[in-house]
Parts: C-alpha cells; sequence; structure tokens
C-alpha cells in the first residue's frame, strides 16, 4: 500500500478537495464518455481522479509533488487507463502525451498560486484541449468568464478563444486543509473560430496587459499609459475602429479589443510586442 500524505504544502498551494458531491459535480459538468482521454494537473491525493476513471476514460495527471506521486498516486499504477507523469504543468510538453491528432479534456481542481499560469500553458500549447472544466479561486474564475461590462485582461483573453462559463461556488469546507477563500467551477470550450489566430495569443495578452494598464480610467489615458504613448495619437488609431475611448477598459468588447490588437500592431508602438 502507497504511504499516506498528511500534510498539505503551502508552497505548492495545495488544497485537497475532499467533498464527494462536488467531486462528483465537476465529473458531470465534463459530460465524460468512455472514449474520452482527461488531462489532470494537480492530482493530488486522486479523490478526482478516482471518479474520472470510474467513467472508464483515460487519464493523463500531472504532478509536481513526488511524495503525493510516490504516495497516494501510486495506487492507480495498474490501472491501464492511468497514465502519472511527475513534473511542472507549466513546463510538460503535451505533444510528448497527446498527438496533434487527438482530442483531450482538461478537467481541474487548479493550485491558487499558480492556476492561472498553468491554465494559459495549456489552453494556449500547440496542443490544447477542446474542453476544460477547471476549478479555480473564485475572484480569478469571475474574471475569466466576465460578462461585457466588467472584462478584464484574463477574460478578454480567455473569450477570444473559448466560450466560457461560470457553474458554481465551492466553499473552503469542501477542502483539506480550508483555503481562507471560496473556489468556483468553471468551462472552456474552444470555438470553432476564434477571434485571433494560435499564433497572437501571446502577443494579445502583453497588448491586454498595456491596454489594461490604467482600468479605472477613461481607455484612451490607459492605452497612453501602457504604451507610453500621446493620448491623440490612441484616440487617432480608435476612430476609424467605432471605439468610444472616452469608455472604461472593463467596457470595451471583445470584438473591439481583437480590432484595436490588429490596428496598434501595425504601427511601431506595439510591433515588438
Amino acid at each position: 500500500m502507497a504511504r499516506s500524505v498528511k500534510t498539505a504544502k503551502k508552497s505548492l498551494g495545495q488544497h485537497f478537495l475532499n467533498d464527494a458531491s462536488v467531486l462528483n459535480k465537476i465529473v458531470d459538468t465534463a459530460d465524460l464518455i468512455e472514449t474520452d482521454y482527461v488531462l489532470e494537473i494537480g492530482p493530488g491525493k486522486g479523490a478526482l481522479t478516482k471518479r474520472l476513471l470510474q467513467k472508464s476514460v483515460s487519464v493523463t495527471a500531472i504532478e509536481l509533488d513526488s511524495d503525493l506521486v510516490n504516495g497516494p498516486l501510486s495506487d492507480f499504477a495498474d490501472n491501464p487507463n492511468f497514465n502519472l507523469i511527475e513534473g511542472d504543468a507549466r513546463t510538460v510538453n503535451l505533444e510528448e502525451t497527446f498527438s496533434k491528432s487527438s482530442q483531450f479534456k482538461l478537467v481541474a481542481n487548479l493550485p491558487y498560486n499558480a492556476g492561472t499560469n498553468i491554465l494559459r500553458k495549456i489552453l494556449f500549447s500547440n496542443i490544447y484541449p477542446e474542453f476544460s472544466v477547471v476549478m479555480l479561486q473564485k475572484e480569478v474564475a469571475r474574471n475569466i468568464t466576465a460578462n461585457s461590462g466588467k472584462l478584464n485582461i484574463l477574460g478578454v483573453l480567455f473569450q477570444t478563444y473559448y466560450k466560457t462559463h461560470y457553474h458554481f461556488n465551492v466553499q473552503p469546507r469542501s477542502f483539506s486543509p480550508q483555503p481562507k477563500v471560496v473556489s468556483g467551477v468553471i468551462s472552456l470550450k474552444r470555438k470553432c473560430i476564434p477571434l485571433l489566430p494560435d499564433s497572437s495569443a501571446d502577443k494579445f495578452f502583453v497588448f491586454l496587459t498595456k491596454g489594461f494598464a490604467a482600468p479605472r480610467k477613461q481607455l484612451h489615458n490607459s492605452l497612453s499609459q501602457g504604451f507610453g504613448t500621446d493620448i491623440q495619437i490612441v484616440k487617432d488609431i480608435c476612430s476609424p475602429l467605432g471605439v468610444n475611448t472616452e469608455m472604461r477598459p472593463a467596457a470595451i468588447a471583445i470584438e473591439q479589443w481583437v480590432s484595436l490588437f490588429c490596428a496598434f500592431a501595425k504601427i511601431k508602438h506595439v510591433k515588438n510586442t
């Protein structure tokens, strides 16, 4: 029998989900069928892993903590549908695990301290999941799924490529140890035709960080500050696009952000973003 792991590691942002009803809701949200391939990030002690395998799907799990790899997760070693990779999900090469022709789903309780970076890494890789169900800190989950008028960097970035939906909250009592924040479960379905090509994702993210440089100010002020350029230049770029630069960045529609990115990319101020 694998050795037990009693203490969560704060340095890895570990909070083990142990609420059966929440675990079942996550699996139900993933809408799995037996032919599915599933990528799980940070399986922890394997509570979600166990339920995924009960659906007879093929599970590839990536775990950074060697104590978990050699401990509770080793109990799944004899399952032919289970593949465990020890490593950091932010650096693991998915092309060595999934072929470009294969589709897979991401189902994961992501660590708070690296959840956003992991999700960006996975969803904007050369090989990406067609459908994802992930748990994140509630604030981050709400940012990613934000509606028009409340948009932010993460919301614009992910919704340019994915259809997002906020499903439900998860209270601290569902974890051991209990976190100090509420969590949220969201889904992201890859758009058939994203608003930008995959190759633009990194540059678009950089552009958005500049566009939201001063989120409480009017758009022309925020862009001017972000790019370190004159406000009038910003207005001249935005005017032909019909973008009201007196609005705050959060009120600008995703399609308008895409148009702004393409327009700014044609001038020297953003060619090196």
